[in-house]
């Protein structure tokens, strides 16, 4: 039988694969205890996202409403209105 030529390669790359699953098998509890954090923090964060959508939908609305109080003249014509 004839040796093979790769048998350096193939003995290199072993120790390669122990070592990722190695670190795979360690990095398994990590993931799991990751998952429940992500979870957790989705849960803690609706609340606060909430409350963001909140206050953007109320600066949106403040915004348009004094754009079209300019825009349309409409105060104008209310302060002249009002000082006559």
């Amino acid at each position: 039988m004839e040796s093979c030529k790769f048998e350096k390669e193939i003995i290199e790359m072993a120790g390669d694969i122990k070592v990722l699953v190695s670190e795979f098998k360690a990095m398994n509890g990590s993931l799991r205890n990751y998952k429940s954090l992500q979870e957790t923090h989705e849960t803690d964060s609706k609340p606060y996202r909430h409350k963001i959508d909140v206050i953007w939908a109320v600066f949106h609305t403040v915004k348009w409403a004094i754009g079209l109080l300019f825009g349309t003249g409409v105060l104008f014509k209310i302060f002249e209105w009002w000082s006559r």
